[in-house]
């Protein structure tokens, strides 16, 4: 019988994606939800009465510091999830955590060391897109040829204000700026940021930002962000992100390069391309596989406990999506091309 891995979640701020997990590591055989904690422990009993009832509390030390416990997730806050996962490394615990890493690089270069000092597995919720099916379809036809070389990509998502918890109309602390570096642009931008980064195998060379309060002028945050990004290699990229889209989640993305260009848009729930020798001279739409695979991290996590090499991506990654996420807010600040900073640790 296979071993079972024993997972703590910590934080329910990105209830988005706590609750699913939680649910998938309940319903499998090879996982156990051992306990949830929440500073507001009525949430963590909340799910926990959907999941089988783990232990729950209010103290997410106890958590970390539980010896039987393999895999901390860590849902919290931005501005809270550095002490998690340092807290976390320091127990010897693999790691799952929130996009983006911390507030600040200084932040998250204490993250990255922890992790590196305990050997411990870390993977970005930013990164789940490199083990989805699609992700690992458009990684395929990148790696065959079938695409080309990458010459550009355009990425937009359309969303309303994202909600302090399911029912609550507020948006909680994602419009707090003691919690959080921005606003709708980071929300979804940092997942595009790293799939490029991945199907490129590139670093960004400059980013140019611009934002705007287009509906929500109420947040101190913007609800419209819009990034020209130009990686080392040459390819050009635009991501445009918003929380101005009133009842509605749309994601569209296009890549194109010398031999085929791609489209995924989940409102459709087609992948498209088109290629240059096409004999019908035009798209072939496929079914998108494998959805939107939120509890996809399980399978790339206990794969990566077994074999560390194999990790689809790492804490390193995290800090450098987070000094792309940055230099796009220090642009729009500045009105100037801005160069992300660059892992020295």
């Amino acid at each position: 019988m296979a071993a079972i891995t024993r997972f703590g979640i910590v934080g329910l701020d990105h209830w988005y994606a706590a609750m699913p997990l939680a649910q998938q590591l309940a319903a499998r055989s090879d996982t156990e939800l051992v306990a949830i904690s929440d500073s507001d422990v009525s949430r963590a009993s909340e799910l926990a009465q959907t999941t089988g009832m783990p232990r729950v509390s209010e103290d997410a030390l106890s958590v970390i510091e539980d010896p039987s416990i393999d895999v901390i997730a860590s849902f919290a806050s931005v501005d809270q999830n550095p002490g998690n996962c340092i807290e976390a490394a320091r127990n010897g615990k693999h790691i799952i955590a929130i996009k983006p890493l911390a507030l600040t690089l200084q932040r998250a270069s204490e993250v990255v060391l922890a992790v590196q000092d305990a050997g411990v597995v870390f993977l970005p919720s930013e990164s789940r897109g490199r083990d989805s099916k699609v992700g690992k379809l458009l990684r395929s036809w990148v790696d065959t040829d079938r695409v080309g070389t990458i010459l550009s990509a355009s990425f937009t998502v359309s969303a309303d204000l994202p909600q302090a918890w399911p029912g609550n109309d507020s948006p909680g602390w994602w419009a707090d700026t003691s919690r959080s570096p921005g606003g709708g642009w980071v929300d979804h931008s940092i997942y595009d940021i790293d799939l490029l980064r991945w199907l490129l195998r590139d670093e960004v060379a400059s980013v140019k930002g611009d934002v705007a309060n287009l509906l929500h002028d109420n947040i101190p945050f913007e609800d419209f962000g819009h990034a020209v990004i130009r990686f080392e290699g040459g390819a050009i990229a635009t991501i445009e992100d918003s929380w101005n889209s009133p009842g509605g989640w749309r994601s569209t993305s296009t890549i194109t390069g010398t031999k085929a260009s791609v489209n995924v848009d989940t409102l459709t729930g087609k992948i498209s391309i088109l290629e240059g020798n096409n004999a019908v001279g035009g798209w072939a739409h496929l079914a998108m596989p494998g959805g939107a695979q939120k509890s996809v991290q399980i399978d790339a996590m206990l794969s990566a406990i077994r074999r560390p090499q194999s990790a689809s991506a790492s804490v390193h990654d995290a800090w450098k999506n987070l000094a792309v996420c940055l230099a796009f807010y220090e642009s729009s600040a500045s009105g100037l091309v801005v160069t992300p900073e660059r892992l020295a640790v």
